[in-house]
């Protein structure tokens, strides 16, 4: 480790605003080792000792963090701690020192990772609350701190906010990190590489999603990370959709080997949930009985045939097309003359249990038989898409914003590209571009809506419809919200200096997390991220706007 890439910062006379720094000491079987340093001649000797105390109890040191302290303000505990409670989860950006002299102080990391701010356990409301046992649990475990915390010991007192600009250091090479704001502590990235960061977070992802599958094709769902917790639930659609996004990943990355693991998962789904209609051999359903849901979704069904057509258009076989073609007939089952849908059928009995669930249902349910229809050109599968979206357009669907309609109206107007199809898909992309422009949390499908709806546009342009574009949508607020997407999505992986502060850093580095839920990481939402990544990179390379 190169401590002296730190060492020399401490000439830079913006950064010696303090005379403590604080370091972290980062690992792959641990959470980071966090202590303050005099800023002074004894630096190196201080952050050596602590990394052969380490190094003697097992930990090898993978990464070094330096926090120089940049701003301080001094303020009222309670004010403190009401905010942190009024703060969204997990996203407090700010360090807590409790005295003067950094003897019991947090860097925000620190808050975040080891989840001192959590709801309120069964409030309806969401409510947060500071944790005295969380903070007691860190205290004990790794900072050998004497004696218990209580929030009552500084509520007549003041404590200190600071800011810290950090850099990290991964053996010989060395971060700067942005400092303040919801990307505080996420690396800096230059407009040269960009193209080159954005495929690695495909690649870290996408080989994470093949090693979270079992010998049988069965999928590690996910784990809240704070305290390595895994999630004892499975949801077949998710485990459908999820190996859709690891096909796109592995073509991106021309990982042929890859594409053995995601067949797996896909016989895996047919041979455990693929349920034949006795009645009506013809017409097939993909089930769950998960938890003991038993239960058909509209949407399985759809995702089904979007990760099955693509497994063929990748590997330009016909294996699927009999099942596929069956899935299909299923799902016309439940869409009715009108274009209405039923969303959920009992599992095997195939009566209705709900008529609507989930908005994205429909989205799914129109891309899978528009991407058979690209395959198998059996009209019925075109029709029953228009029938869809006279449906949609009739009941302005477009107010969903809905990432999957976004992908199924660009596929449609390349086969029928009629106006009132371009203009549903302008409306669809155009209404919530603020909102999502302005929005700190991830919410990873965005990304993929805007990147499905630029390439419409893209062929709008092409047939010269410039003028109905411009009727509907700003474009240059358009291009402007892909880009601001697209980098702030990045406050949503695993980093080394963000994965160092949680409890095992080794098991959830290179995915992509939820972090107002928790930190999530589950199997769907890097499926997510790893979608709308490669629509932008497959836009950027094709408009050379990346280098």
């Amino acid at each position: 480790m190169n401590i002296r890439l730190i060492e020399d910062l401490r000439n830079r006379k913006d950064l010696l605003t303090s005379d403590w720094i604080i370091i972290s000491l980062g690992f792959k079987n641990r959470r980071a080792h966090v202590f303050k340093v005099k800023n002074n001649n004894f630096f190196q000797k201080k952050i050596n000792d602590e990394m052969k105390k380490l190094s003697d109890l097992g930990h090898s040191t993978e990464w070094l963090k330096a926090d120089f302290i940049v701003s301080e303000e001094e303020a009222p505990f309670s004010e403190v701690l009401d905010d942190m409670q009024q703060t969204r989860r997990n996203y407090i950006d700010y360090g807590i020192a409790y005295d003067k002299n950094y003897s019991l102080a947090f860097l925000p990391e620190e808050i975040n990772a080891n989840a001192f701010v959590r709801p309120v356990p069964n409030d309806k409301d969401k409510k947060m609350f500071v944790s005295e046992k969380n903070i007691n649990t860190y205290l004990k475990k790794y900072k050998a701190y004497k004696g218990i915390y209580f929030h009552k010991k500084y509520l007549n007192k003041s404590v200190i906010r600071f800011q810290t600009k950090g850099f990290l250091v991964e053996v010989d090479k060395m971060f700067e990190l942005n400092s303040g704001g919801n990307m505080h502590g996420i690396r800096k990235i230059g407009g040269h590489q960009k193209k080159s960061e954005y495929r690695r977070l495909i690649q870290t992802a996408t080989n994470y999603l093949k090693d979270q599958i079992d010998t049988d094709g069965r999928y590690e769902y996910g784990k809240f990370p704070h305290f390595d917790k895994r999630i004892a639930f499975y949801n077949v659609l998710r485990h459908t959709s999820t190996t859709y996004s690891l096909l796109e990943g592995i073509e991106f990355l021309n990982d042929k080997k890859g594409i053995e693991w995601a067949k797996l998962t896909i016989d895996y789904l047919l041979d455990n949930y693929l349920y034949i209609d006795p009645e009506e051999p013809e017409s097939a359903y993909i089930f769950d009985d998960t938890n003991n849901i038993n239960e058909v979704k509209l949407g399985q069904n759809g995702v089904a045939l979007i990760t099955l057509t693509k497994y063929m258009m990748m590997t330009g076989s016909d294996e699927y097309m009999g099942v596929a073609r069956k899935i299909a007939n299923g799902t016309l089952r439940m869409i009715g003359e009108d274009g209405d849908t039923v969303h959920v059928l009992n599992y095997p009995n195939l009566t209705v249990k709900e008529e609507k669930r989930v908005i994205y249902y429909d989205g799914e349910a129109a891309f899978g038989l528009m991407r058979l229809y690209q395959m198998d050109e059996n009209p019925k599968w075109l029709e029953t898409v228009e029938l869809l979206f006279d449906h949609f357009i009739a009941n302005d669907y477009w107010k969903n914003s809905d990432h999957w309609l976004s992908y199924c109206t660009y596929e449609l107007t390349k086969v029928k590209p009629e106006e009132e199809y371009f203009v549903f898909g302008l409306k669809n992309v155009s209404r919530r571009l603020d909102f999502i422009y302005q929005r700190e949390t991830t919410f990873p499908t965005f990304l993929e809506m805007l990147m499905a709806g630029y390439k419409m546009v893209e062929l709008m342009k092409e047939k010269g419809m410039n003028d109905l574009i411009g009727e509907h949508l700003n474009k240059d607020k358009f291009e402007k919200t892909i880009e601001k997407r697209v980098d702030y999505q990045r406050t949503g992986y695993f980093y080394p200096e963000i994965a160092m502060y949680f409890k095992n850093p080794g098991s959830i580095l290179g995915s992509f997390f939820i972090k107002h839920h928790g930190y999530r990481v589950r199997i769907d939402d890097i499926q997510h991220y790893i979608s709308g990544y490669i629509q932008y990179m497959e836009f950027y390379k094709n408009n050379k706007k990346v280098t």
